[in-house]
């Protein structure tokens, strides 16, 4: 079985890439901006976000992402970073 990388990802349909999400993927936080629910998961070694709109639910972007937009976008990573660091 091929080894799936962000480029093979970025090939696939938007529905094949939520269904590998949906099979592969694991949520590991949420956030909210100007209308919509962003999920972030991890999948394979890289990062993906899937943009909700918040008023119907509809899937409007699948797209990876890249660590510095998480550190920017996701302050609960920070924290978490932060604390596991103290422990």
């Amino acid at each position: 079985m091929n080894t799936l990388t962000n480029v093979s990802f970025k090939n696939l349909t938007k529905t094949e890439q939520v269904v590998m999400i949906i099979n592969s993927g694991k949520e590991l936080l949420t956030r909210n901006e100007k209308g919509y629910n962003i999920h972030l998961y991890l999948l394979a070694d890289f990062f993906v976000e899937v943009w909700f709109e918040s008023n119907t639910k509809k899937i409007v972007k699948v797209e990876p992402v890249d660590k510095d937009s998480i550190a920017r976008n996701y302050k609960k990573i920070n924290e978490l970073v932060k604390q596991l660091i103290r422990d």
